[in-house]
């Protein structure tokens, strides 16, 4: 009997997913503005208008590009009730193929043993100290799911040698929201041109797509599109100059760099009451910050790409993929003109590998990531630490602290793997050499 079948047959599998299920059936009529934001865009796109329109009730523009309507326009048929259901149980069910892709890369050719023990351990901490990055989406609805359960099933692709299929579902995923394609960086470094090349026609052809489904010669979605990424397109300014400039809730790079050197804003709600910058910078001593801080988030991705795919003789290991595709998660994160505290269930591609190399290497460094991921990932509810300290753990980047260490324990997990893989390719050269000697007749 195969694993997938011997887990499918685990009574705590058919829990797990209760589990799931009963969170997804709970938080289904949750009234949140996310669920407000894609079902009145379904109908808009439906009907024909422009989703990227502000409207009189209130409902923010779609800021996403044209594909990723797709996901929930067959929602606008529906009543509002099934709507609800329908897209809380899609979205759960996207985190739970995420977790498969994830789990099946970990574990991808450990027999049974210790070590297969050790890394299963791994993987239950991993829940524990993603747990709320995880759930957040689905309690708010959000459609990150999706994106990792792209990133999830891209994995399992490359596992199998299927970079086609992997730059495929990649380009799926890019077409739907715009930093997937730091994977597309990670394609070209690495020589991979067949994945290049099939994420960006895929990504091409679903952008178009919606277009071509209302008889748009034009491409007016496409162009609307454009023109909303072009009025966000400043990467030294937190929103890209296009969302507010200080919100607590964004957590990437720009965002939290920006709330920690200008004033705090003054108005009506208590974390207002306050100045919670560290300190006060000009817009260009600012400007310089954020830009210094990117560049040293696209180098880190680089250096671990660079580890993972640079002069192989052979096909980089399980781990050594998770821990690539960790990295450039983190990228994705950190580099988001904005990034809501509910985007960030994808850092568990990087949480996972971080923990796993802490328990098979005792590396000190790694141990230091692993616990500081650990504590951050404790449970953290306004009812159990009260609001003034979830302010204040949002307003000081909470979750950019976290995916700066997560990306800063890939780092380091690249380059173990990498001198693993430089001592064992020097081993069997001097063994071939040795054999060559051997062999040569005196």
């Amino acid at each position: 009997m195969s694993r997938t079948r011997k887990a499918l047959a685990s009574p705590w599998c058919w829990v797990w997913l209760g589990v799931w299920t009963l969170v997804a059936a709970v938080v289904s009529f949750r009234d949140t503005e996310l669920t407000k934001c894609y079902l009145k865009a379904a109908q808009r796109f439906v009907g024909g208008a422009d989703i990227y329109a502000r409207t009189s009730d209130g409902v923010g523009t779609w800021p996403y590009p044209p594909a990723m309507i797709l996901t929930v326009a067959p929602l606008a048929w529906l009543p509002d009730w099934a709507a609800r259901i329908l897209w809380s149980g899609a979205l759960t069910g996207c985190m739970v193929v995420a977790a498969w892709g994830l789990t099946r890369t970990a574990l991808a050719g450990m027999a049974e043993g210790r070590a297969r023990s050790h890394r299963v351990l791994a993987l239950v901490l991993t829940g524990l100290a993603a747990h709320q990055i995880v759930l957040s989406p689905v309690i708010y609805q959000s459609h990150d799911p999706i994106l990792a359960a792209g990133i999830g099933l891209a994995l399992v692709a490359a596992l199998k040698h299927h970079d086609a299929i992997a730059g495929a579902l990649l380009g799926a995923i890019g077409a739907m929201k715009v930093t997937p394609g730091l994977f597309g960086l990670a394609f070209a470094l690495s020589g991979r041109w067949r994945a290049l090349g099939v994420m960006a026609l895929v990504a091409a052809a679903l952008t178009i797509f919606p277009d071509a489904m209302r008889g748009d010669t034009d491409g007016a979605l496409t162009r609307r599109f454009a023109a909303v990424a072009q009025s966000a397109s400043d990467p030294a300014r937190a929103g890209g100059g296009y969302w507010a400039e200080w919100n607590p809730l964004a957590q990437n790079l720009s965002a939290t760099l920006t709330r920690l050197t200008i004033p705090t804003p003054s108005g009506s709600r208590d974390i207002n009451q306050r100045d919670w910058s560290l300190m006060h910078l000009s817009d260009a001593q600012r400007r310089g910050l954020v830009l210094l801080g990117q560049a040293a988030v696209v180098a880190a991705v680089v250096t671990v790409v660079g580890a993972v795919r640079w002069r192989r003789a052979s096909h980089p290991a399980p781990l050594e993929m998770l821990v690539e595709t960790g990295a450039i998660c983190c990228g994705m994160l950190l580099l988001a003109p904005h990034s809501s505290n509910y985007h960030f269930a994808i850092e568990a591609f990087a949480i996972a590998p971080c923990i796993i190399l802490a328990i098979e290497r005792r590396d000190p460094l790694m141990i230091t990531v692993a616990c500081v991921l650990g504590l951050l990932g404790l449970p953290s509810g306004r009812d159990l630490i009260g609001n003034f300290a979830v302010d204040a753990l949002l307003i000081w980047g909470k979750l950019t602290l976290g995916t700066c260490v997560a990306l800063a324990g890939c780092v380091r997990a690249a380059i173990l793997l990498r001198r693993d893989y430089a001592l064992a390719f020097a081993r069997e050269e001097r063994l071939a050499v040795g054999d060559a000697a051997g062999a040569t007749p005196p």
